[in-house]
């Protein structure tokens, strides 16, 4: 007999010996599952790989009945998933390319085994991030502190199965090719498409005031607000509770509460809060869920003003699911239902009347051709845009469906329109501008981060901004909760992770928003064209490590110190007299403290480089004997004691299949501090401290030597990535640029 588990869900079976190596269907969770074969085990010792983890109590074994009951009701959990899809992905491709290199015809084979390189690139660099997750997930102490961290592994998953499915397709198409030849020439082709105008103004408008005096009290309220696809000053704000949603919806304009709605939760639905939906007139909110027992997918409407329950109905057949849904415009509804059945997946695109639902409109399209979670909705509701790829590739396109003809009206790879040499990069977000007449991307590539900007009248791309290194190493410690670029209301700037309000025309970053402290995760904040709105009450916790019981929260509004910047701005661009000035000429001090494995004449240089061309970037000329220096004070100490532990079988207690070794490395934590200094009167104009000390390392090398050798390299990312003041004044009735804004604490 032969015992095995299903990937998926972990669910135990135990076939006879002649089925070994046969696909069979879980009777769990619907997934296919491959029998075991004696192969298996080499492909084990291929894969074979070890990384540390933070030293952490031994937990008491549950018992054998328990976790299987866990196991099964958890089937949809993130956490119990993740390991079984990527060892897949992995092995896959390992376990091909080599029995391919063994067996096979090289020349057939080598275009498929270099795509299948490109995709276990990425899936190399997912699977980082997905341990960083379950790391994170694990320290967390609350439900709070770890539902966003689980959307962000959801969206990792997907795109994980996503490659694991192109995999598969991929030597599909090989074994193809070697047939009839042609298969090769079909890939190849390119699927760029002629551009359409996709301009789409905003249907709802708002006269927002130039202060706020808006106070909600959030006492009971779920962090996760409900807004619409556009800009818009409604908002829903849910109260917490699980067998009734009771959302409230505030018009952010007129201060007041617009409607309640009041959604019972049956006990068959399976629902996600981050599916609710409003509309940008705030009128109407939508609900996609799916029944538990019949498994069909459903979708129902209210409106607001009243409360009423407007239409419930049936959005595909049982055992597909809804996994996109929003409101097109004030009274229609799209979705998005697939059935995942690997090379055999079909995907549906409905547009509904949300006042009766009444089908009005259905396509069947590829699902190769619509992200799940990458999809934005035009503020007018015309057009969706969303990633798309071909079979067996790893280059993501630009698809465009038109929500009234449900059309594909546009298709364009993303290195052509914005004329990018690297293929590889990771897209951030993407953001209609406010006005419906750009589309605004925020990416990261081996170059840095980047803005790009589509004119959607024409299709031209332009670079919005530039930074050399990756600054969500600065922007995501805390992580932030919201959107990752938002535009200004007025389409001149981004605000980026929440923290940074970087100028469209001058590319420079005009203020930040200091971090509430002692916080591990910062909450959305919205920006409106005068000032943002922000949660009061958000640390966790006191300087001390003491928690903070029963705070009063608050939704608050943040004035934004518009004439200050300008004032601040005038004085930078007519180089008055200040004491830092544009393209001033500035030195370098760069004092190193205690270095592990290594010594000062080594990391000296290295930092100064660094430095150096970050401050060259902002437009600074570094020279000698300056009367201004940067002066930067680095020194490392041991960090986290890590444990080693190394790969073994998922199960539902330990979803990363990784067992303790018994042994631990010393980890290398570095702490920095830069100054601007005033030579003369040796007094210090701006001053920055942040430390480094990981909880989480991938090593091959699992030593305390290689520990520090991959600590001082994110060292060097974040020191790129710093935000360094780049004007300050002699007048005191001016301030350092970027002005920094204190958030409510």
């Amino acid at each position: 007999m032969i015992k095995f588990e299903c990937e998926t869900c972990f669910q135990e079976y135990k076939v006879r010996d002649d089925r070994a190596g046969q696909v069979l269907k879980c009777k769990s969770c619907g997934s296919k599952m491959r029998v075991p074969t004696g192969d298996d085990d080499f492909e084990d010792d291929l894969y074979e790989e070890e990384y540390e983890a933070p030293v952490r109590p031994a937990r008491k074994k549950k018992s054998t009945g328990s976790s299987k009951k866990k196991s099964s009701n958890n089937s949809n959990n993130p956490i119990t998933i993740i390991a079984g899809v990527c060892a897949f992905g992995i092995a896959f491709f390992i376990a091909y390319t080599f029995v391919g290199g063994l067996f096979g015809d090289k020349k057939n084979d080598e275009a498929a085994q270099q795509k299948i390189v490109d995709i276990n690139q990425e899936l190399k660099e997912l699977r980082v991030d997905l341990k960083e997750y379950a790391e994170a997930v694990r320290v967390a102490k609350t439900k709070e502190e770890r539902q966003p961290i689980l959307d962000k592994m959801k969206t990792t998953l997907a795109r994980v199965k996503e490659l694991g499915e192109k995999q598969k397709a991929i030597i599909a198409a090989n074994n193809k090719a070697k047939s009839n030849g042609n298969a090769a020439s079909k890939n190849s082709s390119s699927t760029s498409q002629q551009w359409v105008s996709l301009i789409d103004l905003p249907t709802y408008s708002a006269d927002w005031p130039e202060s706020s005096n808006l106070s909600i009290d959030l006492k009971g309220i779920e962090e996760d607000k409900i807004v619409p696809h556009a800009f818009s000053p409604f908002i829903g704000l849910r109260h917490e509770g699980y067998d009734v949603y009771n959302i409230d919806v505030w018009n952010l304009v007129t201060e007041k509460k617009v409607g309640q709605v009041s959604i019972d939760i049956e006990k068959n639905w399976y629902v996600s809060q981050s599916k609710i939906k409003l509309s940008t007139d705030g009128k109407y909110m939508v609900l996609p869920f799916k029944t538990n027992d019949t498994k069909v997918p459903k979708v129902a409407s209210w409106e607001v003003s009243t409360g009423k329950k407007l239409a419930e109905w049936d959005a595909d057949v049982a055992n597909n699911s809804i996994y996109s849904c929003g409101i097109s415009n004030s009274t229609r509804v799209y979705t998005k239902t697939e059935l995942r059945a690997g090379l055999n997946s079909k995907a549906f695109l409905k547009l509904w009347d949300l006042r009766t639902g009444k089908l009005l409109k259905e396509k069947e399209i590829d699902p190769l051709k619509f992200d799940n979670i990458h999809n934005k909705v035009s503020p007018g509701g015309k057009y969706l845009i969303t990633l798309g790829t071909e079979l067996g590739s790893v280059e993501k396109e630009l698809v465009v469906y038109d929500l009234e003809s449900l059309e594909l009206i546009n298709l364009t790879y993303f290195k052509d329109i914005l004329q990018l040499k690297d293929k590889y990069f990771t897209l951030l977000e993407m953001n209609f501008s406010p006005d419906g007449k750009e589309l605004g991307i925020l990416l990261s590539n081996s170059n840095g981060t980047a803005i790009w900007l589509i004119d959607l009248k024409t299709g031209q791309a332009s670079n919005g901004y530039q930074a050399l290194s990756n600054i969500s190493e600065v922007l995501s410690n805390p992580s932030y909760q919201g959107e990752k670029l938002v535009w200004h209301p007025s389409g001149t700037g981004w605000l980026l992770y929440g923290a940074w309000y970087l100028d469209r025309q001058r590319k420079k970053v005009l203020w930040t928003l200091k971090p509430v402290p002692y916080v591990i995760m910062r909450d959305e904040v919205y920006l409106t064209p005068h000032y943002l709105l922000a949660a009061t009450a958000t640390a966790l916790s006191d300087k001390d490590g003491r928690l903070l019981l029963d705070q009063k929260q608050f939704l608050v509004p943040v004035q934004i110190p518009e004439k200050l910047v300008a004032d601040d701005l005038a004085a930078y661009d007519s180089q008055d007299d200040a004491i830092l000035a544009k393209g001033q000429q500035v030195s370098i001090d760069v004092n190193i403290g205690d270095v592990k494995f290594g010594n000062i004449e080594e990391v000296k240089p290295i930092i100064e480089d660094v430095i150096k061309q970050r401050l060259e970037a902002e437009g600074f000329k570094v020279t000698l004997n300056q009367p201004i220096i940067l002066k930067i004070e680095y020194h490392e100490q041991d960090g986290n004691k890590l444990q080693l532990t190394k790969r073994g079988k998922p199960t539902p207690g330990n979803p990363l299949g990784r067992t303790a070794t018994g042994k631990t490395i010393q980890s290398t934590a570095a702490a920095f501090k830069l100054s601007w200094i005033d030579v003369q009167s040796k007094k210090s104009l701006w001053t920055k401290e942040a430390e480094v000390n990981p909880r989480f390392l991938m090593l091959r090398n699992a030593n305390a030597e290689s520990a520090r050798k991959q600590m001082f390299q994110k060292i060097q990312r974040r020191l790129m990535s710093e935000n360094i003041p780049y004007f300050i004044p002699k007048d005191e009735s001016l301030s350092i640029l970027p002005v920094e804004i204190k958030l409510p604490e």
